[in-house]
């Protein structure tokens, strides 16, 4: 088996679309009513309602997506200008690399990552 995509359920698409699409500096693939989805390679990113989703993240750590930058001092401070909310400045890690954290409007969290050079 290989991963395919992601869902990122919502209460209300608006509420997720457009963030999205700033952080991946990306336009949606295809967009519904209620779902939209990005496509990287054969991977997907999709945003779709849920009835049984509502307001914010209950565990925001429970799951993180993970996006990969060739220079995440950069992307830092493209996303602090668009008053992204970072809960963890840039930092190297033990492994080398750089690791950056911030949340969506619904609290579900995304790390940038920038591997060892």
């Amino acid at each position: 088996m290989k991963p395919i995509g992601i869902i990122i359920w919502t209460e209300k698409l608006d509420n997720l679309l457009s963030f999205y699409e700033t952080i991946l500096n990306s336009k949606v693939h295809k967009h519904k009513k209620t779902s939209a989805y990005f496509i990287y390679n054969d991977f997907r990113i999709y945003i779709s309602e849920h009835s049984e989703i509502t307001g914010d993240s209950k565990e925001p750590n429970r799951m993180i997506i993970n996006l990969e930058s060739d220079d995440i001092q950069n992307e830092y401070e493209r996303l602090k200008k668009l008053n992204i909310n970072f809960i963890r400045k840039p930092e190297i890690e033990k492994w080398g690399g750089k690791v950056a954290t911030f949340e969506d409007p619904e609290k579900n969290r995304i790390n940038i990552i920038e591997q060892k050079k």
